[in-house]
């Protein structure tokens, strides 16, 4: 786009003014100097006068809309210019949380619309707000977490991804891809949005024999029937249980039903990764109003690939 046509924009803007605005300089002119406007015969002058100021009126209205156009057409020039080539494949959802005093509950949802085989990378992205000219910039995660462990790779999104893009900090403290494991980091934690519950069912693995007695090896897998999905069974569980379970199976509930055994076992499967992404800005302070503000998603170049306005 050629850089000098918001400038030239501007020009014909002054000169539309100028020519709105002549005729009734003149005339003013002409009635400083005479008392009052010129004309020659007493009545007719009057008339005359009304007119020439209907037609100042109606010329200064037309010079008002075309200005109005031209600044519409400037401003969508502007935009334009700073529009981001990826502008209309990632969109911004509006703020949640944005009332609330807690950072870790302020998100929103960055969504993709893209082709089938088309990636983005998002990390060096940034938010910031036209008000306060605060930002935050969108950093790594994890593809495969393990809580706390800072093992981040570039944000690249593909068709269907989404982002849960939070300005506080992560209970796990990482950003993450989630999984279908991912649900077990819920237990003792508490994340916003909720993470998905959709581990799978202990009792839907391949379980060893836990005793060659059937109704002792019968009672431990009634047991795990029983344990919710994404749920740890822990010492306090085990005392409560009957002495008539089996030793290998109090073993099995405590070491075997967890995240990293999930892991372990679902790794390979074609639906482990999900289609979700959290992302901490891990940002406690300011960063835009709470009321009427607007916020730009900037890429690493700085252009805008989408905004929300409030």
């Amino acid at each position: 786009m050629d850089t000098k046509e918001p400038f030239l924009i501007l020009l014909v803007l002054f000169i539309l003014v100028g020519l709105a605005y002549s005729p009734f300089k003149e005339a003013n002119q002409n009635k400083n100097s005479n008392g009052n406007p010129s004309s020659s015969v007493g009545v007719t002058s009057g008339n005359l006068g009304n007119s020439s100021n209907k037609e100042i009126a109606e010329n200064i209205r037309d010079a008002e809309e075309n200005i109005k156009r031209l600044e519409e057409n400037l401003n969508k020039k502007i935009d334009e210019k700073n529009r981001s080539p990826y502008y209309g494949k990632i969109r911004m959802s509006n703020i949640s949380g944005l009332y609330g005093d807690d950072p870790s509950q302020e998100y929103t949802y960055l969504s993709t619309n893209l082709s089938k085989n088309e990636t983005i990378k998002i990390t060096d992205w940034y938010l910031k707000s036209e008000i306060t000219g605060y930002y935050a910039t969108i950093g790594k995660a994890s593809l495969l977490p393990f809580p706390f462990a800072k093992t981040e790779s570039d944000v690249v999104l593909q068709q269907m991804d989404r982002v849960v893009l939070t300005k506080g900090f992560s209970p796990i403290g990482i950003s993450f891809r989630t999984n279908k494991c991912t649900g077990y980091f819920e237990e003792n934690r508490t994340f916003v949005p909720s993470l998905s519950l959709q581990c799978p069912e202990p009792r839907d693995e391949k379980l060893p024999v836990f005793s060659g007695v059937y109704d002792r090896n019968d009672e431990c897998l009634d047991i795990i029937e029983r344990i919710p999905r994404c749920t740890t069974k822990g010492s306090q569980f085990i005392r409560d249980l009957p002495d008539t379970v089996p030793s290998s199976c109090k073993t099995y509930l405590t070491t075997q039903i967890n995240y990293n055994t999930c892991v372990a076992i679902h790794f390979g499967d074609t639906d482990f990764p999900s289609d979700e992404y959290r992302i901490y800005l891990n940002k406690f302070g300011p960063l835009w109003r709470k009321k009427q503000d607007k916020i730009n998603l900037h890429d690493e170049n700085g252009l805008v690939v989408d905004s929300i306005s409030y």
